[in-house]
C-alpha cells in the first residue's frame, strides 16, 4: 500500500532529512507537518522501527498530512494544535522524548493556494490570516481596521520591515472612512496605489507578512517555544529550523549561538560564574539555502534558510 502523491516538494528536502534524521530507528516529531511533506521525506529514509509524529494548528494541513503519511511503514501521529502548545499536544503520543525536531516556519502550499484563506495578494479573498481559522482570534482584517496610524505604522515596520510604513498606514485609515478593509483584494489595491512598479511585488509581501506574522503572534511563538523544545530532545538529537524572513531567521541564529555558547558571564569575567554549559552544538556554520535549480523550479523556496543543530549533554 502506497500513500497519496505528495501535495507540493518540500522546501529544502534532502537537506533536511540528513540534518535532521540522527538514527534510522528514533522518534521524530515535525511541529509544523503542512502537507506532510518533509515528514513523508523523512519516512522514506528511516527503518520501518521509527516513530513520526507531527502537529500543525491548521485543521486542513493536519488531515493533508495524515492522508499523505497513511501508508507509511513507521508508526505515524498526527495532531492539531500550535507548535507552541507542543507540551500539551504530544501529551498523548508514545515517545515524550525525541531524536529529531523540525520546525518549518514557512506557509504551506494549501494555505497559499486558498484565497479563502486570505494569506495571498494574489487572488481575492477574505482578509483573514488565521493558521488556524476555527481559533476564534483575530483576523488581518480585525488589525486592518481597529488598529490607530501609529500602531499600524510599528506593525507593518517591525514584522514587516516596510519602508513605506507610515504610506501605508495613512492609506488604510484614509480608505476605511469609507469603507472597511475586508479583503485581500482591497489592501493590496491600497499598497499599488503607494510602491512603484519596480517595488511593488516585494512591498506587497512585506505587507502581507506583517499582518500574517501579527495575526498569528509568530515571532512571540518562536521566541517562548525554543527554549522549551530542548528538554525534550534527547542527547544527539537534532533540531532543524527553516524560516523565511530575516526576523525568523535572525532570532534562529541568535538562540543557536547563545545555547552552543552555555555562559552568559559578561566577557570581562576572569572565570565563569554562572555554570551554565551549552546544550547544542551547530551543525550550520551557515545557513542553508536552496541551489538555483530548487529556487527555479519552487519560486516560494527562494528566501529559505536551514539551520540545525545538535543536542549535548544531559
Amino acid at each position: 500500500m502506497t500513500g497519496p502523491e505528495p501535495i507540493h516538494v518540500p522546501v529544502l528536502r534532502d537537506a533536511a532529512v540528513r540534518l535532521w534524521a540522527a538514527r534510522r530507528d528514533g522518534a521524530y516529531l515535525d511541529l509544523t507537518v503542512g502537507a506532510g511533506g518533509h515528514l513523508k521525506a523523512l519516512s522514506d529514509y528511516l527503518d520501518g522501527t521509527a516513530r513520526l509524529y507531527g502537529i500543525d494548528r491548521d485543521p486542513a494541513a493536519a488531515a493533508a498530512a495524515a492522508a499523505q503519511l497513511a501508508g507509511a511503514p513507521q508508526t505515524v501521529t498526527i495532531a492539531r494544535g500550535a507548535y507552541g502548545e507542543f507540551e500539551t499536544v504530544t501529551a498523548a503520543f508514545g515517545d515524550r522524548t525525541y531524536d529529531g525536531m523540525l520546525m518549518d516556519l514557512g506557509l504551506s502550499s494549501l494555505q497559499l493556494d486558498d484565497p479563502r484563506r486570505g494569506f495571498t495578494f494574489r487572488h481575492d479573498g477574505p482578509l483573514d490570516m488565521r493558521f488556524d481559522p476555527e481559533s476564534g482570534g483575530p483576523t488581518a482584517a480585525d488589525l486592518v481596521n481597529s488598529l490607530g496610524e501609529k500602531e499600524l505604522v510599528d506593525l507593518l515596520h517591525g514584522y514587516g520591515e516596510e519602508r513605506r510604513a507610515k504610506r501605508v498606514a495613512q492609506a488604510i485609515v484614509r480608505e476605511r472612512r469609507m469603507r472597511m478593509v475586508q479583503t485581500t483584494s482591497q489592501l493590496a489595491g491600497l499598497v499599488e496605489r503607494i510602491a512603484p512598479a519596480r517595488d511593488l511585488h516585494k512591498t506587497l509581501a512585506r505587507v502581507f507578512q506583517a499582518f500574517r506574522i501579527a495575526v498569528n503572534g509568530e515571532l512571540e511563538q518562536l521566541a517562548a517555544t525554543m527554549p522549551r523544545l530542548l528538554p525534550r530532545l534527547r542527547a544527539g538529537g537534532r533540531l532543524v529550523v527553516i524560516s523565511y524572513h530575516s526576523l525568523e531567521d535572525r532570532l534562529v541564529k541568535r538562540f543557536f549561538q547563545a545555547e552552543a555558547k552555555g555562559c552568559v558571564c559578561p566577557p570581562e569575567a576572569p572565570l565563569c560564574a554562572c555554570g551554565r554549559a551549552p546544550r547544542l552544538r551547530i551543525l550550520t556554520r551557515r545557513a542553508v539555502v536552496p541551489d538555483e535549480t530548487e529556487a527555479a523550479a519552487n519560486p516560494r523556496a527562494r528566501s529559505a534558510k536551514l539551520r540545525a543543530a545538535e543536542r549535548v549533554g544531559a
